[in-house]
């Protein structure tokens, strides 16, 4: 038996046995089954953040997002819970969701080898702004002054004065003005084609955030000259439009100017008159016209314009009833209108059916001129006003009007003798009274 424990290969297999045993005992669960070993399996807890993705940039904002950070259970074993916190995704999927507040489930992504036992909270509140785009004007705001002598005109914005802003609708509201900031301090030349940022204001001068402009960047011109003045259009309508054809809008891309020249000549000049002829309008589209103005201005910027026209068939419509008022007449004189007997008048009004359909009876004016006229019966022309793009077609034209003294007559003394000398009152104002139209 010695000779059997002092062989080599008996100690070895001692040696193993007694270390099976000893394994045996330190695993040993005594909540176990019999027969069983306890588990390996460790647990950790982490506060790891959420992360969104999906959202729709171009159609809703993300305004809210809680909680941005969950604590989770996870369990696996000792080597498995060694893993990087980076290799842990908790995800919230935004791609199915539209405008409003919203409860998600929020998608798990654990290291290899791991397996999620608890998430507190399990969900995240998303809460989506629809987002809106609205038209603005571009505003140029000149920072500092020119050089001595020299004075900046209108700024000139490329290639359109229009900008789109998007925002959430609840941002919107704030925006008073998109504005494009530009110094001309001590310039002695015209500022031109320098792109300038864009930017979204509020009321009090401050920059909205986070608000997208497209264009974000114009191009600039600021003219810097010797004396101007901003001086508005003033349109005047030459000539007729086709038979049959009427204006439905009129819609000039400038309605000032800025003109250069003499400062006494500049003092004078109060507006421009742009002449638009009507004989060759027969189609819609833009119509440029050229700007001109003489000596002693020398400049006129912009030199041209162009006026988009809507032309279209015309309609008619006739307004019944309309008050006649007359202007001019003398202290002392009544008038009566006896043709047409109702004293008012009925007109046939041309234009486009849009404006047509709009117009009122208040919105037309109706009245004779009475200057220099006496006692007496006239026939007299109506001026009818009517809002441009209009015109009288048919209807009252003139009217009849019968103008007495307000003066009262004074009667004879009874027994005044007949043929004494004394004339009446009425019979110097009869010899007065004149019946020729």
């Amino acid at each position: 038996m010695d000779k059997w424990l002092n062989h080599p290969t008996a100690a070895k297999l001692l040696a193993l046995g007694i270390a099976i045993l000893m394994w045996a005992v330190v695993h040993y669960n005594q909540e176990a089954p019999p027969n069983t070993v306890a588990t390996t399996t460790k647990t950790k807890t982490l506060t790891l953040n959420v992360q969104p993705y999906g959202l729709d940039e171009s159609n809703f904002v993300l305004t809210e997002f809680n909680p941005g950070s969950v604590t989770i259970k996870v369990s696996g074993s000792s080597a498995a819970l060694l893993a990087k916190t980076e290799n842990y995704k908790l995800q919230v999927d935004l791609r199915p969701l539209g405008e409003g507040t919203h409860k998600v489930e929020i998608d798990a992504n654990l290291p290899r080898g791991l397996d999620l036992v608890d998430i507190e909270p399990s969900t995240v509140q998303v809460t989506l702004v629809a987002l809106q785009t609205k038209e603005f004007e571009v505003e140029v705001v000149t920072e500092g002054s020119p050089a001595k002598g020299y004075k900046a005109g209108t700024p000139i914005v490329k290639p359109s004065n229009k900008v789109h802003v998007t925002l959430p609708d609840n941002v919107m509201e704030r925006v008073a003005s998109v504005r494009a900031n530009i110094s001309i301090d001590g310039e002695q030349e015209t500022i031109k084609n320098k792109g300038v940022k864009l930017a979204a204001y509020d009321e009090k001068g401050k920059v909205i955030e986070n608000a997208k402009l497209e264009p974000a960047v114009v191009e600039v011109e600021v003219p810097i000259t010797n004396p101007f003045k901003t001086i508005p259009l003033q349109f005047k309508l030459s000539g007729h439009m086709p038979t049959g054809l009427s204006i439905a809008s009129f819609k000039p891309d400038a309605e000032q100017v800025t003109v250069y020249g003499p400062q006494d000549a500049l003092d004078k000049l109060e507006f421009l008159e742009v002449n638009v002829p009507l004989d060759d309008l027969k189609n819609s589209g833009k119509v440029t016209i050229p700007l001109t103005i003489g000596a002693p201005i020398i400049e006129v910027s912009p030199a041209q314009i162009e006026i988009s026209v809507e032309v279209v068939l015309s309609e008619t419509r006739t307004l019944e009833g309309l008050p006649i008022t007359w202007k001019g007449l003398n202290d002392g004189l009544s008038v009566k209108i006896t043709d047409p007997a109702s004293g008012m008048a009925d007109i046939v009004v041309q234009g486009a059916p849009s404006i047509l359909g709009s117009l009122k009876p208040g919105d037309v004016d109706v009245y004779t001129e009475l200057s220099n006229r006496g006692p007496g019966t006239y026939t007299v022309p109506l001026t009818v006003n009517l809002e441009r793009f209009m015109e009288q077609v048919g209807g009252t034209n003139s009217i009849t009007v019968e103008i007495t003294s307000d003066v009262p007559v004074n009667v004879p003394e009874e027994g005044a003798a007949e043929g004494d000398g004394t004339t009446t009152q009425a019979g110097s104002e009869a010899e007065a009274v004149t019946t020729t139209p």
